[in-house]
């Protein structure tokens, strides 16, 4: 699994990534930055909701991990 990464080295590419809310430290969220947004001052979207979030609302992210391989079980 990679390390947490901080959230100013995020992609703003629009891929989903894994954050840390500053906020709520012990829940994940599924977000994306979210170009559309970029001038609101909420760039970042989360994928359960339409609100967008500050930029500086999320401190750290991750990218998701590889998807298993066909075939492969897991032991």
């Amino acid at each position: 699994m990679p390390d947490w990464r901080t959230i100013d080295r995020a992609p703003q590419d629009g891929r989903w990534i894994i954050a840390i809310h500053q906020d709520e430290p012990d829940r994940r969220a599924v977000i994306r930055w979210d170009p559309g947004r970029a001038g609101d001052g909420r760039p970042w979207h989360v994928a359960t909701t339409e609100y967008g979030y500050a930029a500086d609302a999320f401190t750290h992210w991750m990218p998701f991990p590889e998807p298993p391989q066909p075939g492969r079980e897991e032991g």
